[in-house]
């Protein structure tokens, strides 16, 4: 049999882990044996600015390259079906791809301020990235589970990346635990699925499409093949912090680091809303008989996400289960299963990237040296030294409560127009009324930084990072050019998420 080896639809991939390689051995060309005890690396290793010059290029290429040289070129199959690249995965990859970017430029003076060598993070959220772009565009489950380790594992390096302190470790054991039993669990249901399928077919496959037209077709299916559909969906709800399967997030957010904690909320729930949007379409969701399922996760998500963010006195815990509630309305999307209904589970990915990237950019830009900004005290009377961070989080706060112009509005508009529109009109009121439940929580940073007497009088402005500064002027600028030209994005959405139509 003749497989096409196509590998030029993978030069993304390929400048991502090439940036992690060149990365890797700069670093270990000029990095002298020995280091202190605390875990810090010997002085005299490679620059962090080269390093972090040398990754945000990777990032932002691979992204361009997706973005210029393949958006026009269709649906694409390759490896014998294992890598497939099409307008939908392009999109996502073009925001993985920026947000990555924009979390390299973030931990570049959190790494300055706790006297680390950028290379090991660097090379490890790289090849995340790159785990996650193989994830997008895989065509067969062992593709899928494949990216998906490549994915995780950095991550939970990551996570526990300052190994003397406890709640770093604490944060990277207790996502690697969570994390793999999540996986266990979806790989255990596509073996159920994979098993169904070589019953209904009478020739086992691992490819997606094959899959799905097998379940497409087969009418009614059998006890063991729902379970294996409500595992997998299981398993990448894990990723996207849905309820009940979030317990896992307020920790892991809090003892991150702030710029490791950017990253993952954004484009970890970006991957797994994608992946979700291509395999549970509305009539597969009807064939495993999962809507009223994911009804009540999205539903308990929106509820539980909003109100425990509310007792929250760590900003980063607060953010954590804000980003429960906003994995809540982007499956209303996929609940929907319309076209209006996935496009705005795109649109909104990329509202809620940006706003984010830009709230935990300004905690890392409020730090210094031996204190890390993350409590609501910490932010006191901060806004009269700094202005412009002042200025970015509250935009990010309208955005995220969804204030128009800006581009969360628009992104919530798009999917609680689309559950209505489909009936689930009470479900939509949900996240309406939780959606208003949470301007209690996103002023308060704003109140505490405008409002508030505190260290603003003792503490002296320190130097500004230009590359954190552009990242949060990027941020900034996409919230509201986005929500001033809501159409233009939406209409760019639509047309990625036809190639889910097949």
């Amino acid at each position: 049999m003749n497989i096409d080896l196509d590998f030029s639809l993978m030069i993304p991939e390929f400048i991502v882990i090439g940036a992690a390689l060149i990365v890797l051995i700069l670093d270990a060309v000029q990095t002298p044996q020995g280091g202190r005890r605390d875990g810090t690396p010997a002085e005299g290793g490679a620059s962090n600015t080269t390093v972090t010059a040398i990754s945000v290029l990777g990032c932002f290429g691979a992204g361009l390259w997706t973005a210029l040289m393949l958006w026009d070129g269709g649906a694409q199959v390759s490896f014998g079906g294992l890598f497939v690249l099409d307008s939908f995965n392009m999109f996502v990859k073009v925001l993985v791809c920026v947000s990555a970017g924009l979390a390299l430029l973030l931990a570049d003076p959190w790494l300055k301020n706790h006297r680390l060598s950028a290379a090991g993070h660097h090379a490890l959220l790289l090849m995340a990235t790159s785990g996650m772009l193989y994830m997008l565009s895989a065509g067969d489950f062992v593709m899928l589970f494949m990216g998906l380790e490549v994915m995780s594992i950095p991550i939970y390096c990551l996570a526990a990346f300052l190994r003397w302190e406890d709640r770093s470790v604490e944060a990277g054991v207790k996502y690697l635990v969570l994390g793999s039993f999540a996986t266990a669990v979806m790989l255990f249901g596509m073996a159920l699925v994979y098993g169904f399928v070589g019953l209904e077919t009478g020739t086992g496959t691992m490819n997606i499409d094959e899959v799905l037209a097998a379940i497409r077709g087969a009418g009614a299916l059998p006890g063991f093949a729902v379970i294996g559909g409500f595992m997998i969906l299981v398993g990448l709800l894990f990723k996207v912090s849905a309820a009940p399967f979030h317990m896992w997030t307020p920790d892991v957010y809090e003892g991150s680091p702030t710029a490791v904690t950017a990253y993952m909320s954004v484009a970890v729930k970006a991957v797994g809303a994608a992946v979700i949007l291509r395999f549970f379409g509305a009539d597969i969701l009807a064939s495993f008989h999962l809507e009223g399922v994911l009804w009540g996760v999205i539903a308990l998500t929106v509820v539980v996400g909003n109100v425990m963010a509310l007792a929250q006195s760590n900003v980063k815990r607060m953010l954590a289960y804000s980003s429960v509630a906003h994995g809540g309305y982007m499956l209303m999307g996929v609940l929907a299963g319309t076209p209006s209904g996935q496009a705005g589970v795109l649109f909104y990915a990329v509202a809620y990237t940006a706003a984010n990237v830009a709230a935990f950019g300004v905690l890392v830009y409020l730090s210094r040296r031996g204190h890390d900004v993350e409590t609501f005290d910490d932010l006191r009377g901060l806004g009269r030294l700094y202005p412009f961070a002042a200025a970015v989080t509250t935009l990010a706060m309208l955005s995220l409560m969804g204030i128009p112009p800006l581009a969360g509005f628009f992104g919530k508009f798009q999917l609680f127009a689309a559950a209505i529109g489909e009936g689930y009109v009470l479900l939509a009121v949900i996240g309406i009324l939780t959606s208003a439940l949470s301007v209690a929580y996103y002023l308060r940073p704003v109140i505490v930084l405008y409002m508030s007497d505190g260290v603003a009088a003792t503490r002296a402005p320190e130097a500004s990072n230009l590359g954190l500064m552009a990242s949060l002027g990027v941020s900034a600028a996409a919230i509201v050019i986005i929500g001033l030209l809501p159409e233009s994005y939406l209409q760019l959405a639509a047309e990625s998420v036809r190639a889910l139509a097949g």
